[in-house]
Parts: C-alpha cells; structure tokens; sequence
C-alpha cells in the first residue's frame, strides 16, 4: 500500500526489502537501490560470473569488513551484508540524495562551496588514514554532494586496503592525496604531499598569506609613499641648499658692484670738492661708469653660465640678480648720477 499524501503510514515500515530497482552497473559490480523500514538504501552486489568467483567474494566481504567500521558524517555509512532474494549477497550501504562530485563542479559552485566540500573531503580521508585505510579510488563519481545541506560523502571502498593485508599494491596516503590534488586544482597547492596534514598545513599557509596579502601591500604601498616622501623631501633639501647657495653667490655679486660705485661716488666727491672745473678728474669719473656698465654685462654672462639652459634654477638665479641689482640701483644710481651732471 502506497501512501497517498506526504505521512507516513505503518505499510511503510515494513521489515521486507521493497521496490527494488536497478540503477547501474559496471564491470564487477551492480548497484541498486531498495526500501525497507520506510527508508531508502543502496544494495551492491558483484556482477555476474563474479558473484561465483572466490577470490571476488572475499574482496567483497573485505570491502564490508572496511566499510562497516567507518563512522563519520561525510563517509556513506555501511549497514550489513545480506543474502537478499531476487538479488544476490549484497552490502548494504546508505542511499545518498545527491549527485555526484563530477556532476555538482559542472553547476559552477561558489569557492566558499568548493573548499567547504573540498574540507569535508579531507575530514574524510584524514579519519580512514587514521584507521590505517587507503581508499585507492577518490574520484569524482566516487564522492556525492548532497541536494540538501550540499555535503560531502565519500562512497566505494571496493580498492581500499589496510596495512594489515598482503598486497603487492602499495598502501600509500599519496594515491588519495595526489587523487584530491587532481579534482580540486584550484584549491590543492601544487606538489607532492605524503600526509593530509601536510596538505592542510599548506592550504591554511597560503590562506594565512592571502589575508595578510592586503595588510602586506598596505605595508609597502606605506613604504613606498615614506620613501617617495622621503626622496621629495631631499630633494627639495638639496634645492634649499642651491637656492641658498645661490643667493650667497648673487649677494657677493651685488656686494662688489656696490663697492665699485660706492668708489666712483667717493672719487667723485673728492673731485668735487677740489675743483669742479679739472676735465681729467671729470672724464676719469665717466671712465669709471662705463667700466662699471660693462662689467654688469661681464656678470650677467658668467652668471648665465653657470646653469645649464634647462635648469630651472636658471631663470630663479637671473630674477633673484635683476632684482638685487635693481635694489642697488635704486640706492645708488640717484646719487652717482647727481654727481656727474
């Protein structure tokens, strides 16, 4: 009896295996899935010729004696191993509603999805590596996300062995390491890696570096303005000093100009006083000035060579010298020229 509304009724909890159904199969195994107690659960039994070969039965029952041990939230668990009518001796393992890993990644999950999967995945492994187990086979149709919740579960243990059996395949971490390095690349940092928590302590390295990558390029972006800050400042230290130095330069200058013509007022003073009407004292007076014109010229063309014609310290050297001139001039012409009317 099938219930019509989403209750439960009692003909649901019955202790027989109900509507078995098919779904795959592969080159050893069959999968099916079956109701009993009201709750749903996968059946895998080996196929065909195999299910009468002895050595393939005893990796069956090894495959249960792995399985039914594993208790964790993202391994699917193992219930029993049955002879079970119209079927064959099954392990009966937990029905999963999900998809597999393979198909999840291709709805292009967040990151924050990916590595919280990714995560369990590891919780996972690192819990059988604790028990000594290997499962030999991590890949994507072996791993389901769930539809509610998306968690991990991690499925198949038919390759998995123990340190306790005698085989010529190596129980090695790595398959199963190399193996999730494989189906999460963007996650996994590149290179081997013989224990989940070395791969771990690498993936919370990186994790660490990206939070601090922005406190690390604040830090040397601040480097870099006190360096640039720096550099400007000695800069305009060194520009003081040249400007200083060639204000002290300009000032000698104007320093000598005026005591040449402070030489030719005195000189003239003197001429006036002895006698107004001597040309030669009144000629050497002009003689003077027009020494003292052309050396103005002298000291112009040495000061614009001092600067290259690029240098804006040029055109600042030139106004700061026409101005201490025109402030001599201003002073003194007045009364040199009164003195040679």
């Amino acid at each position: 009896m099938e219930s019509s509304s989403d209750f439960i009724v009692p003909a649901d909890f019955s202790s027989e295996w109900q509507h078995i159904q098919f779904v795959k199969a592969n080159s050893k195994n069959e999968i099916y899935t079956a109701m009993r107690y009201g709750r749903r659960y996968v059946l895998k039994k080996l196929a065909g010729d195999y299910a009468r070969l002895t050595n393939y039965e005893m990796q069956q029952e090894q495959e249960f004696r792995n399985s039914i041990q594993l208790v964790h939230p993202n391994i699917a668990a193992t219930y029993a191993f049955e002879e079970i009518e119209g079927v064959g001796r099954c392990i009966v393992m937990e029905w999963v509603d999900g998809v597999t890993l393979g198909e999840w990644l291709q709805t292009k999950p967040s990151k924050a999805a990916r590595e919280r999967v990714f995560m369990q995945i590891v919780d996972a492994l690192e819990y059988i590596h604790r028990l000594q187990l290997v499962h030999h086979d991590v890949k994507g149709d072996n791993i389901l996300v769930t539809h509610n919740g998306q968690n991990a579960k991690l499925i198949d243990f038919g390759l998995s062995q123990t340190d306790d059996l005698l085989t010529a395949v190596p129980n090695n971490a790595y398959d199963d390491i190399s193996a999730l390095q494989r189906l999460f690349p963007d996650i996994c940092p590149k290179g081997q890696f013989f224990r989940l928590s070395d791969l771990r302590n690498a993936i919370n390295r990186r994790k660490r570096f990206i939070r601090l990558l922005p406190v690390i390029l604040s830090a040397l972006l601040l480097a870099a303005a006190i360096t640039l800050f720096y550099l400007s400042w000695h800069e305009r230290q060194k520009e003081q000093q040249r400007f200083e130095a060639m204000t002290a330069q300009v000032d000698a200058y104007i320093a000598k100009e005026r005591v040449h013509l402070l030489e030719i007022i005195n000189s003239r003073d003197a001429y006036d006083a002895d006698n107004r009407e001597d040309m030669k004292a009144y000629a050497l007076c002009n003689k003077q000035y027009s020494e003292y014109v052309q050396s103005q010229w002298l000291i112009r063309d040495s000061l614009m060579n001092l600067y290259p014609e690029n240098d804006p310290m040029r055109e600042q050297f030139w106004q700061l010298w026409v101005r201490r001139e025109a402030e001599m001039n201003t002073e003194l012409l007045p009364i040199l020229s009164s003195k040679l009317q």
